[in-house]
């Protein structure tokens, strides 16, 4: 045998076993799809992403208390901004209008 006919002996051995490798890796791939289909694969996947998102934001959360306090109570406190604004005009026109009553004047405190 010259040196053509073994490199191409050569090459059709290392060519049969990529292509070995290859249908035992398609089968692979058909057995995976015949155990759990495409959808249940991906709700799986979207499943584990977003528990490891929430593991993710818990451990940072846990870092940063303040500042989430923080920001709640500032949400908080603008949400509710009227009706804190109206109860501390009411209980400052008490203050003022206790000042007002001892003294006698006239001034009804209304501004």
């Amino acid at each position: 045998m010259n040196a053509g006919e073994r490199r191409f002996a050569e090459d059709r051995r290392v060519r049969n076993g990529a292509k070995a490798n290859f249908v035992a890796g398609i089968a692979q791939v058909k057995a995976d799809l015949g155990a759990r289909s495409v959808p249940g694969r991906i709700a799986d996947k979207a499943r584990d992403e977003a528990v490891d998102v929430m593991a993710t934001g818990i451990e940072i959360a846990s870092q940063i208390k303040g500042i989430i306090a923080a920001v709640l109570a500032a949400i908080g406190l603008w949400t509710f901004r009227a009706p804190l604004l109206r109860n501390i005009k009411a209980v400052l026109n008490r203050g003022d209008q206790a000042e007002v009553q001892p003294g006698g004047d006239s001034d009804s405190g209304d501004e």
